[in-house]
């Protein structure tokens, strides 16, 4: 259950989407999946304490709302997101869940724990591990255990030392200390000595004399990334996730939701819809399609079903809206169904496009999946491509290969011309960093935009344009994209659990909100 409060909480936990800074180092790390709703007041609990140590926690709890576009709102009673303990005889030490973890505790439960700060804690000593654990509270992880920090420890003297100064056991220094996050699971380029995220470690715990002293305070890369992961300008989110509705562990057939356009538009906008995760079961036929009805000025309904015996854990999928009155932009759909009948499995089928509106030259054009129908027992092959693009269409592509079974499959497109300002779209592929006979669970890679394109960061949409995934294990795959600027972003192309994931590849477009 704790999956889906989150996603509910920020549907963008579901996937990878954080914008940031090519030329500012992300030094800080935070949980991918955690994240807060950017813009969000979290109410605040102080369970028990002295009237200074509530005071002490509001003031420096508020540091990080400089920089942050979070806020927090200390109440006395009823529900809170973060409720905190300072008694001794309820918990022990200095700890506090992360992020939107908290949606699953209990509300009789604290969510961030102090059980040695008092009146007489010094200022320096209550503004260091106040601002530390609320940064947890946010989604940060500790520095050391950031996949960038690359700290080779000694193990045996680091159990030794926090055994010895704190009473930890070995799972808890494993827990706090010495475990790495994978990259995948979190938002992060290099490693900051000066982070308030970071623990003090003497020298004789780690190789090369490494050693960090006690920081106490925001370093300025703190203050820079945590503006990054919770910007000033709250945008709208083209996204929709199975798991807004259900846990993964309790599939159904169907899920819809309906999602409010960031304005109300003249007339019904077009929308063009593709898959951008999966989790189905391995045991039948991979089913499942995504799509928009019930469209309004302001609203749509988007659905992501599955079908027959197929179990669809969970997937989701992002959409273009494209303005009635907007002649440049055009958007369509093909599904081979409309070509033959599932029973009657093609290899490849092809459909020739024709623009309504002719353009002056050959335009861009993107390609998204946005349903699938294939055989289980044989691995799960199949892409989406353009090919032939004239001023007056094009051909689009459905096929497998090998001995892949495509009963169906469809996708959609986007057309636009390509001098069109503001606008920047492509393909990424873990084909780019790998090859196919070598899966890999985490993949990722840079995809630079045109420079002079975008002054700020842009809306960046992407969905499946290809998979290539082991039949014999449960299909696992989702995409995100992290440090996104003007300059461009940072692709991921992720399995999870035993997938075996040999290849996948997405199609993306850029533009100013």
């Amino acid at each position: 259950m704790a999956e889906v409060l989150s996603v509910r909480e920020n549907p963008a936990n579901a996937f990878q989407n954080i914008a940031g800074d090519a030329d500012v180092p992300e030094r800080l790390a935070v949980i991918i999946g955690n994240k807060w709703k950017n813009g969000r007041t979290l109410k605040v609990k102080v369970l028990n304490g002295s009237d200074l140590v509530k005071r002490r926690i509001k003031q420096y709890a508020n540091l990080w709302t400089q920089y942050a576009n979070i806020k927090f709102q200390f109440v006395d009673s009823g529900n809170a997101e973060i409720r905190i303990n300072t008694d001794p005889s309820r918990a022990k030490g200095s700890w506090s869940y992360s992020g939107t973890q908290c949606l699953g505790i209990p509300q009789d439960r604290q969510t961030m724990n102090f059980s040695w700060l008092n009146d007489l804690t010094s200022e320096t000593e209550s503004e260091r591990v106040i601002v530390h654990e609320f940064g947890h509270a946010l989604g940060c992880i500790h520095e050391h255990q950031s996949p960038k920090a690359g700290i080779k420890w000694k193990i045996p003297e680091v159990y030794d030392y926090f055994s010895t100064t704190q009473g930890w056991n070995k799972a808890t220094v494993d827990l706090n200390v010495v475990n790495f996050y994978s990259a995948s699971m979190t938002n992060s380029s290099s490693y900051d000595p000066k982070s308030i995220m970071i623990y003090h470690i003497p020298k004789g715990l780690a190789e090369n004399g490494f050693s960090t002293v006690s920081n106490e305070k925001l370093s300025e890369l703190d203050k820079k990334f945590i503006a990054k992961v919770y910007p000033g300008k709250v945008a709208d989110t083209e996204f929709f996730s199975t798991l807004e509705l259900r846990p993964s562990d309790r599939p159904q057939k169907e899920a819809s939701m309906r999602k409010q356009f960031p304005r109300t538009y003249k007339s019904p906008p077009s929308l063009a819809v593709g898959l951008n995760s999966l989790d189905m079961s391995k045991d039948f036929n991979i089913r499942v399609k995504a799509f928009a009805d019930n469209v309004t000025k302001s609203s749509a309904e988007f659905h992501l079903d599955t079908w027959a015996d197929s179990i669809l854990h969970s997937a989701s999928c992002t959409w273009f809206r494209k303005p009635s009155d907007d002649k440049e932009f055009q958007i369509g759909k093909f599904n081979t169904l409309a070509d033959h009948s599932w029973d009657t499995p093609k290899a490849k089928t092809s459909h020739q496009v024709k623009f309504k509106h002719p353009y002056k030259g050959p335009p861009k054009v993107v390609v998204w999946l946005n349903q699938l129908d294939l055989a289980k027992g044989t691995n799960w092959r199949v892409a989406a491509t353009a090919t032939d693009i004239t001023a007056t269409g094009f051909k689009l592509n459905l096929e497998s290969w090998s001995d892949t079974i495509l009963h169906s499959a469809g996708a959609a497109w986007i057309a636009y011309p390509t001098d069109r300002k503001g606008v920047v779209s492509g393909t990424f592929s873990t084909l780019e960093t790998r090859p196919a006979d070598k899966p890999k669970l985490a993949n990722s890679g840079r995809e630079n935009f045109p420079a002079g394109t975008f002054q700020r960061n842009p809306k960046v949409l992407f969905a499946f344009n290809s998979i290539d995934i082991d039949c014999r294990k449960n299909l696992r795959v989702k995409l995100g994209a992290t440090s996104v600027s003007p300059g461009g972003m940072k692709w991921h192309i992720n399995a999870w659990a035993d997938t075996i994931l040999y290849s996948a590849g997405a199609s993306y477009i850029a533009f100013n909100s």
